[in-house]
């Protein structure tokens, strides 16, 4: 008994003690973070390739594993996964080729970049050669070779429209707008031989902006350079062999011939030098519609035909691919700074630490930013400091080969993160330039982003303010058109680490990156997975004196202070409340007269939307009226209900053809964005005319999943209710 009640005693003067000196330990952690560490860091972390599942990339971990270690962190380990990775042969790299008649090569692909001489010196020997992780191996040809814009849905049946049928063809797509494995799974089941998918100037040269100067003179690719990644047709699925289980020593691993994520038909990837030689020598009489063309110096044809015996012998494009599968070992490392009064709380900061190739951006951008944060807070526990929470830092191994090491530990521990994760924040890329910020966010966690905003210094002088919230908002207005717009913060989507947290299980999260003006035309950067990805890129183009990724610390130092030290969550229930809303607005105002015509009643999703929006707002009068004096377990109730509003849209039976996206709000629609993902995708495959009697199984889905969003929506309501009252 005396020991429970000393145990509670210091709980509480612990309690009393951080929030005394919040301020002042919240303003030491903003001031130590120190852009000459960072960059120390990050010379370090790109020394070497790291690819998942190599020597480098274990030692890299054991890096991070000592340094947390030494920076005095309560505990370090390795958590490890046996997954299936992917690998190009070093000795036989993919190439693609044309051949004249005899089948003799007339011209081959690079079979990789070339070296280029830059201070500090990048050393890319070791980086793997182009390649497409997941690809098969084999040899295919083809006479005729056929260009799909993006290789998205609506470019495959544009291409269809023109009389051009991809089957036993070869196909050619340029990277953006849509997923690589997405633009395979589509060439692939229209019964295209092959896939070739390469960089186009118009991504990653661009026109007239200043920074027209390439690699290693330049921000710019070259036309040699190549964007590795992985080919896996997923839905959230994580490592291919165990869906829905970690990758352990006792999983049951399926065949290979079982996964529905690995694809059938070779591919490979190239950069616009070699793109250039193929496109020009395409026949065909149909010039591509001009949102087709890319900048390649020649005319884009849809093709279908191949050869231009005036420019070159060549017949037959030829695919040959020689990539293996292998089981190997990942390691996510985890860091743990244990909680004083909530221990059993974590909030969680994570960044992948593999790489394709050095990783100057992507990732070790993000991890440098991350190992300068916990020395911060090593050197604040010197001082007697500790967090109300439990703050917890993962470095995530395997995520360019499809989120590995992120699904696997939510896979063998995603019970505990429901039960106990404040939030997720998430911070990969973190500059890949310096103009702007780009956020995605649960709705609950945007006014802290914002507040948090304020209170980082901009670091260079400009019109557009002195704090990171006012360029921000400057900058990338959520409303061009209203000059009183808040910053524009998305909804999360499927891009990293943070995609298992908040679709299977529920947690907030937030991802943040400092990006450039350009966002639409470079979705990521020019040389993105590039093996020019190198210390001297970051160090010479794109944050010289890093002092863009101290601010980047401050912000997600700042962020996780808060979430880890306040006595009541910075969650916000009413701009959820509001998100949802507007949802429900967008689908009345853009398939109302469908339901009208039908007779399908919005009222029960209205009502659970009502409910909803006023229980968000009476839960948050009862938390102003709490003032100050609140005891720990009344704090710990409320808590609790804002943790749980989150996991309320889980449906642990997933979204329809997706099972492990879960999340019946925030996971991606296949057809529609703007609102709910099962209904919107039910609504939008209804077409034009609703009451066509050949549609009655796709309106019976609109019924069922009209049920299921207002259930789950009436849940999140009741989960806000007064416990023990008002719902039961």
């Amino acid at each position: 008994m005396a020991a429970g009640k000393t145990l509670l005693l210091a709980a509480v003067c612990g309690l009393l003690g951080a929030g005394l000196a919040q301020v002042d330990w919240a303003d030491q952690l903003s001031n130590e973070m120190d852009p000459a560490r960072i960059e120390e860091f990050l010379r370090i972390l790109t020394e070497k390739p790291h690819l998942a599942g190599t020597q480098e990339g274990y030692s890299l971990a054991e890096y991070v594993r000592q340094t947390w270690e030494d920076q005095g962190l309560d505990s370090a380990h390795m958590a490890p996964y046996d997954v299936l990775l992917s690998y190009p042969d070093p000795d036989n790299p993919s190439y693609v080729a044309l051949v004249d008649e005899n089948s003799t090569e007339v011209f081959r692909s690079s079979p990789g970049e070339p070296h280029v001489d830059v201070d500090p010196a990048a050393n890319i020997s070791s980086v793997v050669p182009p390649f497409a992780a997941y690809s098969p191996s084999g040899v295919v040809e083809s006479s005729r070779l056929v260009y799909v814009n993006y290789g998205r849905t609506s470019d495959f049946d544009l291409v269809k429209s023109r009389g051009i049928n991809v089957k036993r063809k070869m196909v050619i797509a340029r990277y953006g707008k849509t997923s690589r494995g997405r633009k395979l799974r589509r060439a692939q089941d229209r019964g295209a031989v092959g896939m070739i998918v390469y960089s186009d100037p118009r991504e990653v040269v661009g026109i007239g902006w200043g920074r027209d100067r390439k690699y290693p003179d330049g921000w710019y690719a070259p036309g040699t350079a190549v964007q590795r990644g992985h080919f896996l047709y997923t839905t959230g699925e994580g490592e291919p062999l165990t869906p829905g289980y970690p990758a352990k020593d006792y999983t049951y691993i399926m065949e290979e011939s079982e996964s529905d994520q690995l694809p059938t038909i070779p591919v490979h990837v190239i950069g616009y030098t070699d793109a250039m030689e193929i496109m020009k020598l395409m026949r065909g009489r149909e010039v591509v519609n001009d949102s087709w063309r890319g900048l390649l110096e020649t005319k884009y044809r849809y093709g279908a035909g191949f050869g231009r015996p005036k420019l070159s012998s060549a017949r037959k494009i030829r695919l040959n691919v020689t990539v293996t599968k292998e089981k190997r070992t990942i390691h996510n490392v985890v860091g743990i700074i244990r909680g004083a009064v909530e221990p059993d709380r974590y909030v969680v900061l994570g960044n992948h630490r593999d790489a394709w190739n050095l990783g100057a951006v992507d990732p070790n951008s993000g991890t440098a930013c991350l190992l300068e944060i916990t020395r911060a807070l090593g050197e604040m526990m010197k001082q007697g400091w500790r967090p109300r929470r439990t703050l917890m830092f993962i470095s995530w191994d395997a995520e360019e080969h499809g989120m590995h090491g992120s699904h696997e530990w939510i896979e063998e521990f995603g019970k505990i993160m429901s039960d106990r994760a404040v939030a997720y924040i998430n911070v990969d890329i973190a500059v890949r330039d310096k103009y702007t910020l780009r956020a995605r966010a649960t709705p609950s966690l945007k006014p802290l982003l914002k507040e948090a905003a304020m209170k980082v210094p901009w670091p260079e002088t400009t019109p557009d303010g002195d704090t990171l919230y006012s360029v921000w908002r400057q900058r990338t207005p959520a409303d061009s058109e209203d000059p009183d717009s808040d910053p524009k913060i998305s909804l999360p989507s499927s891009a990293s680490d943070f995609v298992p947290f908040v679709r299977r299980v529920g947690v907030p999260i937030m991802d943040l990156a400092m990006v450039h003006r350009y966002t639409i035309t470079y979705p990521n950067y020019p040389l993105y997975h590039t093996a020019y990805e190198t210390f001297h890129l970051q160090k010479t183009y794109i944050d010289p004196e890093f002092k863009f990724h101290r601010l980047m610390s401050q912000l997600w130092a700042g962020i996780a202070f808060s979430l880890a030290e306040a006595e009541i969550l910075p969650i916000d229930v009413s701009e959820y409340a509001a998100t949802v809303s507007e949802m429900f607005d967008v689908l009345k105002d853009e398939y109302g007269e469908g339901f009208q015509a039908t007779q399908i009643s919005l009222d029960a999703l209205e009502s659970a939307v009502t409910n909803f929006t006023q229980a968000a707002a009476m839960f948050e009068e009862k938390l102003a009226s709490l003032g100050n004096d609140t005891s720990p377990m009344v704090a710990r109730m409320y808590n609790d209900q804002l943790m749980q509003m989150e996991r309320a849209f889980i449906d642990p039976l997933g979204i329809p053809s997706r099972p492990f996206y879960r999340h019946t709000v925030l996971s991606n629609g296949l057809y529609s964005t703007d609102t709910f993902p099962a209904l919107g995708d039910a609504v939008e495959r209804m077409g034009s005319d609703w009451t066509d009697p050949g549609k009655a199984s796709k309106l019976r889905d609109v019924r069922k999943q009209l049920s299921i969003i207002s259930h789950f929506i009436q849940s999140a309501a009741n989960t806000l209710g007064t416990p023990a009252s008002t719902v039961f």
